[in-house]
């Protein structure tokens, strides 16, 4: 069985069973804007509940899908009101360009102020040149370690290596990262992480046996898995026991690097 993968490298030290969110394309002139809505919800991905910030009520945040040369429109609406943690917020696009809409980018306090709680924020912009696996996450403050971090992938319909795999859809797209049982304004010292989620599922040392992501897969066929670091510190290495891996991509950079599993692919930070 032979297994793909596109590896997205992180550039600031930042998982994900999610909801596929639709894009209509560009051709439709008046592009509804999909809601994506921050607010604070109990969860326990690996069992320790505590407040957190999701997206439409869930962490990791939803798959955001689209294709090349595709209008992207978010209305991001704040409904924070956890004060443990921070309730102004923002989003970035993670590895896109955003040429011509840096506006749209979202580091607060570079290209926007924050998005005040009970008010909102349209991001628009068009990814003209690019396609692969991308994430987006709060870029304000530590807050997306509290939650508010999920893929993004934009498909390419002449992708180079297309030949090379069978399956490449919401099921084959993995996240992974730290979890932590505090929120993080509350962390003073050097934080260590109390579990790995995958997928949005772990387990921490003496926590109980939650159940974990699973992927299921049929032999002989070919999978294009999308592994994307959404941690906030960790660095990461990757295997599939038994298995050798064909990295493909890393971000929107193509290449073709057999990985055997003593010296896997990795999660860049």
């Amino acid at each position: 069985m032979v297994w793909l993968f596109a590896l997205v490298g992180l550039c600031t030290p930042l998982l994900a069973a999610a909801a596929a969110v639709s894009i209509a394309p560009p051709s439709q002139p008046n592009l509804a804007p999909k809601l994506l809505r921050v607010a604070n919800g109990f969860i326990a991905p690996d069992g320790f509940n505590r407040s957190a910030v999701l997206v439409n009520g869930q962490h990791p945040a939803p798959l955001l899908t689209g294709k090349k040369g595709m209008k992207f429109r978010f209305n991001v609406e704040n409904a924070l009101t956890d004060p443990t943690m921070q309730r102004a917020t923002s989003v970035h696009w993670h590895g896109l360009f955003q040429r011509g809409t840096n506006w749209a980018d979202g580091p607060v306090g570079v290209s926007q102020c924050p998005i005040s709680p009970q008010d909102s924020f349209l991001y628009e912009f068009t990814v003209n040149d690019q396609a692969g696996t991308f994430w987006y996450h709060s870029h304000f403050s530590v807050q997306y370690c509290d939650g508010l971090r999920g893929p993004f992938v934009v498909y390419d319909d002449e992708d180079p290596h297309r030949h090379l795999y069978d399956v490449d859809n919401e099921s084959t797209v993995i996240t992974v990262g730290e979890w932590y049982h505090t929120p993080t304004p509350s962390i003073l010292d050097v934080p260590l992480a109390h579990s790995t989620l995958i997928n949005g599922k772990g387990r921490s040392v003496s926590g109980p046996a939650v159940p974990l992501s699973v992927i299921n897969v049929v032999k002989g066929k070919r999978y294009r898995f999308r592994l994307v670091s959404i941690a906030c510190d960790s660095n990461y290495m990757f295997s599939i026991d038994g298995h050798s891996l064909l990295v493909i991509a890393s971000g929107k950079k193509h290449m073709v690097m057999l990985c055997n599993v003593t010296d896997i692919g990795y999660v860049v930070q």
